[in-house]
């Protein structure tokens, strides 16, 4: 067998320069050049191995979710220990870095008595008793990862979710606070930031079977039946599986970050993988799942991989979805804007609506960005309807005009000539526009949530997940999530749901 050759490298595509120039930002409802710039927060104090691993066997919601792993079964290997335990033990891998290392130490009385004593407290001395004296062994962690826990990973995944979502509003989290402020500058613990990655598998081999050049010797290698190439921002192509992961936090409060939900993605062609949604409509269902169990959500915000197909549904359900401005996209015509004598071309560029004038001295179009002095919601009963409430320059008058940031019904309509939609308006026009100081605030936001992926990758040696395939790499995710809401929980003093 011979060795696979590599594919050829494509060459970047040139970009062309605009043929159009863009006027200066004016200072309006999403900020002035000149407004200082946000405090840095305080600096996250370390949590020791000993601590993270006492809250999160303390954590009430855990048991909770443990009630719906499966019981004892009459048949086949009997179960040696309560499915609490293998939830813990699926939580702390990413404590002691993999399942070999846990239950290790498992079975050392020092992190086992900690499980005894918090089994006690929450289960009741019966359950805290009839325990073995050391834990899990790695085989008995093997049989009931593969015989029941994957399985059974859609109820783990939606369990944990509904427990996590309630958790963030039992924080204050995702809650009307009272306090008057902007849509265009909501709360910190009133946006959720979302984000994929790829996670590398265990190992890098793609083909069961390699040739040494050599010698000629067949080498045979364990293969990820579900890693495939993903290119990421910057074009970079990574080997792995892909995952989504959705989280909220609050404001200066180190510690308080809390994962909402994880899902695993398609990153293959829809043909190879038809069970697995592309990121762009699982997020979409992420979300509306949310907005179920906390209506009063404000914003989210995502990368360029929200495309305005995405965030459309969004809008309508009243959420500011943002992301920064897809590049490749030309200015498109709005409407001509008349009043009087007067007369004014509105375009839709670099998100915002500007006015089309004409550069005397180049002869090129520019594109005049207008004044927003409001981002205005009104909620109707069938969807939520934004407007950008804009200012046009005028030597006869200043004019003030309501500009729809959603889909228009007119929007939906199909041009006979190209097939498509009129005008893909949240696409081109965003509620926030990015290059704003609004805009750049919530970019900030979402930074977070490539910490949070780079935590998870960094617990793990040479930072690939220690499991096979995409459910059990989401069931370690699942697990990491547990070990990181727990910690959350302890910090903020979270109390028990009722």
């Amino acid at each position: 067998m011979s060795t696979p050759k590599s594919r050829p490298r494509r060459k970047p595509a040139k970009r062309k320069r605009p043929d159009y120039t863009i006027g200066p930002i004016p200072d309006d409802a999403f900020g002035a050049a000149g407004d200082p710039l946000p405090p840095k927060g305080p600096e996250a104090p370390a949590i020791s191995l000993n601590q993270r691993f006492s809250y999160l066997v303390n954590n009430p919601d855990l048991y909770t979710a443990a009630d719906s792993l499966p019981a004892k079964s009459r048949t086949g290997r009997p179960a040696h220990y309560p499915p609490i335990v293998y939830l813990i033990f699926l939580s702390s891998i990413s404590i002691f870095d993999s399942a070999r290392y846990t239950a290790v130490n498992l079975q050392d009385s020092i992190w086992w008595n900690q499980v005894r004593d918090a089994l006690r407290s929450h289960m009741g001395d019966e359950a805290a008793d009839t325990l073995p004296p050391v834990g899990p062994s790695r085989s008995q962690w093997n049989y009931y990862f593969q015989k029941h826990l994957k399985p059974a990973f859609a109820t783990i995944r939606d369990i944990s979710r509904d427990l996590w979502i309630q958790q963030a509003l039992d924080s204050g989290m995702m809650a009307e606070s009272g306090k008057r402020v902007s849509r265009a500058y909501p709360e910190r613990q009133q946006v959720v930031h979302a984000d994929a990655t790829v996670a590398r598998p265990a190992s890098s081999q793609r083909h069961h079977e390699v040739a040494d050049k050599v010698t000629g010797e067949i080498r045979r290698h364990r293969v990820d039946p579900d890693a495939g190439i993903s290119v990421e921002g910057g074009g970079n192509r990574v080997y792995g599986n892909k995952f989504l992961a959705m989280a909220v936090r609050l404001a200066d409060t180190p510690h308080s970050r809390i994962v909402l939900n994880i899902e695993s993605i398609r990153h293959k062609s829809r043909a190879r993988d038809p069970h697995r949604d592309d990121e762009g409509t699982a997020f979409v269902k992420m979300v509306k799942h949310l907005l179920t169990k906390a209506p009063d959500l404000r914003a989210i915000t995502y990368d360029t991989a929200l495309r305005g197909v995405h965030r459309a549904p969004l809008i309508a359900a009243g959420l500011v979805a943002f992301t920064t401005q897809h590049s490749g996209l030309s200015p498109e015509s709005l409407t001509l804007f008349q009043e009087g004598p007067c007369n004014h071309k509105l375009y839709v560029a670099e998100g915002r609506v500007c006015e089309r004038l004409i550069d005397l001295k180049t002869g090129k179009d520019h594109y005049a960005p207008l004044p927003v002095e409001e981002l205005a919601c009104r909620k109707g009963k069938k969807a939520t309807r934004y407007y950008h409430r804009i200012t046009i320059p005028c030597p006869v008058k200043t004019h003030t005009e309501h500009i729809r940031v959603d889909e228009t019904e007119e929007d939906r309509q199909t041009d006979p000539s190209t097939g498509k939609k009129r005008f893909n308006r949240t696409e081109h026009l965003r509620q926030v526009p990015p290059d704003t100081p609004a805009g750049r605030r919530l970019k900030g936001f979402r930074q977070d949530s490539e910490s949070l992926h780079s935590r998870f990758d960094q617990r793990y040696p040479h930072e690939r997940v220690p499991a096979y395939g995409a459910t059990a790499a989401l069931l370690i995710y699942i697990g990491y999530a547990w070990l990181s809401n727990s910690m959350a929980r302890a910090v903020l003093k979270t109390p028990a749901a009722a």
